[in-house]
């Protein structure tokens, strides 16, 4: 396995759970799941990359109107701009 730190300063998932409503939908509760980064830029010594990868759980009663959503923030190698 190589690990190519060249790609990401960093990556992480936000997982959320909003209550859907008439317009923007507010969130209710979020969690940011990290260690994606580790995960996008393992490779074996071919190339073939491994994109599994499993978030962690999150719950908050939010009643029948609520929905779940994320949002996949990367953070790209000495761009400057942070996610």
């Amino acid at each position: 396995m190589h690990d190519d730190t060249t790609i990401f300063d960093g990556a992480k998932l936000r997982v959320q759970i909003k209550q859907s409503r008439e317009g923007t939908d507010p969130v209710v509760v979020e969690r940011d799941v990290p260690g994606l980064e580790a995960r996008l830029e393992d490779s074996t010594s071919g190339g073939k990359r491994s994109g599994i990868y499993r978030t962690t759980t999150i719950s908050h009663r939010a009643g029948p109107s609520a929905l779940g959503d994320s949002v996949l923030l990367l953070d790209w190698q000495g761009d400057g701009h942070g996610y």
